[in-house]
């Protein structure tokens, strides 16, 4: 039996830091949430960043906060206002659905 091992080097644990963000600006594009709400996300370097909700509750307010998107489409009562057509099918207990096969 051979005890022929290698000797490995130990890497620490990396430490999560806390940045706190001012400016919404500084928010990356991609991010995850958990089920409790907190938002997380890394950076390209592995880095874990984690958003304060004071400072998301904050940014609720901000006039960017409140315009949509560039390129965004249109979806009657999702990112516009619903029509009323649609209003009356709903209330009436139709079903809305685009792909409507005949079945």
């Amino acid at each position: 039996m051979s005890t022929d091992c290698q000797k490995t080097t130990a890497k620490a644990i990396p430490s999560t830091r806390r940045v706190t963000v001012n400016d919404a600006q500084h928010m990356p594009h991609d991010y995850s949430i958990t089920p409790g709400g907190t938002l997380f996300s890394t950076t390209p370097g592995g880095t874990r960043i984690i958003y304060d909700r004071k400072f998301l509750l904050e940014c609720r307010g901000s006039p960017v906060a409140k315009t949509p998107p560039r390129g965004l489409p249109s979806i009657p009562g999702v990112t516009s206002p619903s029509s009323k057509d649609a209003d009356e099918k709903t209330h009436n207990g139709e079903l809305l659905n685009s792909n409507n096969t005949g079945y």
